[in-house]
């Protein structure tokens, strides 16, 4: 976007250019051809076993044990990148593994909308790029597309990366055939794609870790209603087992997903009426409530809350080394988590303790219209919600941290905005976070870019 029209990735920014505050980015890479190398340049535990009402785990793999626990590494001169086109660029996620490697993910789509013309050169694509710990592009493969939602990335074991979306109206290619309806696709450390499975009508949930596992959640359409479910795959594409929540309402949405250090999956969603999942009942008859549930590494439910009678939307959810569980999203109305309120709609991080009991309660700050808030949580424990341009710090135990503010960079045409999409801890106290910028928002010919940048909050 702006007025670029190179596909590769920006180089890497001096650190002045790129910390808190007001001013401009640096110059770009050389441009990273697609498909090539760059060169270096109330708490309800239930026995796992409970049968319940929710259909049993199936296709049982042996459960991987819980990933070492890294070193912490030195922290790394902050760095950005760019991608800019003629058309809309957005950066949607971001994930770094276990070595430190960073898996970026950002699509383009051309003008569409009642304010802008189309501009010449627009095109649709996907790109899926990986990088060193310090920015330096080792390699990026873009996809032609024509429709894309949801795009998400994850790291997986040996340099490996998983790609999560939904394919609407035509199907993509990843080099294994037409990737249709709801997808995972699992990539080798060069970037080829080594299988793909189609993960339910959509998916709308990606998380990995440095096992190889992948725990995705999404919903199948059948001719009665649409149902969520909630799947965890093995690095070589078998299915260690999936659930089906059969008692879901429609209007239920599946949200996001994660896996805690011992190897337990965390999933979030918002459901109507009541769930019932292995023999527990959670959300309320005839209102939409949010719930987050906890299943052991055999996929047995272990503890869950529900927000009863709470509309809105769980956007992320990330845990602590202590197995609590962070949660962001947007209510529509007030809220309670334990002792905590919140009197009014608007976006929220809440705590849970490993067990599920309530910790506490926040609203973050953000600056709209901007996507839905995510978060990341350091090794040290401090939690930091990105909503908007903006970024919340938490202590472990709730405690504010202070605020930071995303600037734009590079914004030559003297009216920029920039919107966080997804953020990610690099496991040295500091922060991957990706999104978009706007330039010229002043005109009706404004241009949007994606970014990548590495900064220290």
């Amino acid at each position: 976007m702006g007025h670029e029209r190179r596909r590769g990735l920006r180089g890497l920014l001096p650190v002045a250019l790129v910390v808190w505050g007001v001013g401009c980015g640096a110059g770009e890479g050389e441009p990273v051809s697609a498909g090539t190398e760059e060169k270096p340049a109330t708490s309800m535990p239930v026995p796992p076993s409970s049968p319940g009402g929710a259909v049993p785990p199936v296709d049982i793999l042996p459960p991987p044990g819980p990933p070492a626990v890294p070193e912490v590494p030195a922290a790394t001169p902050p760095w950005a990148q760019r991608q800019g086109g003629p058309q809309d660029d957005t950066g949607t996620s971001v994930a770094v593994d276990a070595e430190g490697q960073v898996f970026w993910a950002w699509v383009s789509t051309p003008r569409e909308d009642k304010d802008r013309e189309p501009v010449e050169g627009q095109r649709r694509a996907l790109t899926l790029a990986r990088s060193t710990a310090d920015g330096k592009t080792l390699w990026s493969r873009e996809f032609p597309r024509n429709h894309v939602a949801e795009l998400r990335v994850g790291a997986g074991a040996q340099g490996t990366a998983y790609l999560s979306g939904n394919a609407y109206l035509y199907a993509v290619d990843f080099g294994l055939g037409a990737a249709d309806d709801g997808f995972l696709v699992h990539f080798s450390e060069k970037g080829q794609a080594q299988w793909q499975r189609r993960v339910g009508q959509k998916v709308h949930g990606l998380a990995s870790d440095a096992t190889g596992d992948a725990l995705v959640s999404g919903e199948e359409w059948t001719a009665e209603a649409h149902v969520p479910l909630l799947s965890r795959y093995a690095a070589d594409g078998g299915v260690r087992w999936t659930r089906r929540f059969e008692s879901a309402g429609e209007g239920s949405a599946p949200g996001p997903v994660a896996l805690t250090p011992s190897g337990s999956a965390v999933f979030a969603g918002t459901f109507s009426g009541v769930l019932e999942v292995d023999g527990r009942t959670f959300g309320t008859p005839g209102a939409r409530s949010l719930v987050v549930l906890l299943f052991n590494a055999g996929g047995g439910l272990v503890w869950g809350q529900a927000l009863a009678g709470v509309d809105g939307h769980l956007s992320d959810v990330e845990v602590m080394r202590d197995g609590s569980v962070v949660v962001t999203g947007e209510a529509l109305g007030a809220m309670s988590w334990g002792e905590a309120k919140l009197p009014a709609a608007g976006p929220f991080v809440l705590a849970a303790s490993a067990q599920g009991a309530p910790r506490w309660l926040h609203r973050p700050a953000c600056d709209g219209p901007a996507e839905p808030p995510s978060v990341a949580v350091e090794p040290s424990g401090t939690v930091v919600a990105a909503c908007g341009s903006r970024l919340s710090l938490y202590g472990a135990d709730g405690a504010p941290r202070g605020e930071r503010t995303l600037q734009p960079e590079n914004c030559t045409e003297g009216a920029c905005t920039v919107t966080s999409t997804a953020v990610a801890p690099t496991g040295s106290g500091q922060l991957l976070v990706t999104g978009s910028q706007r330039h010229g928002v002043a005109t009706d010919g404004w241009n949007q870019d994606a970014f990548l940048r590495l900064v220290v909050p």
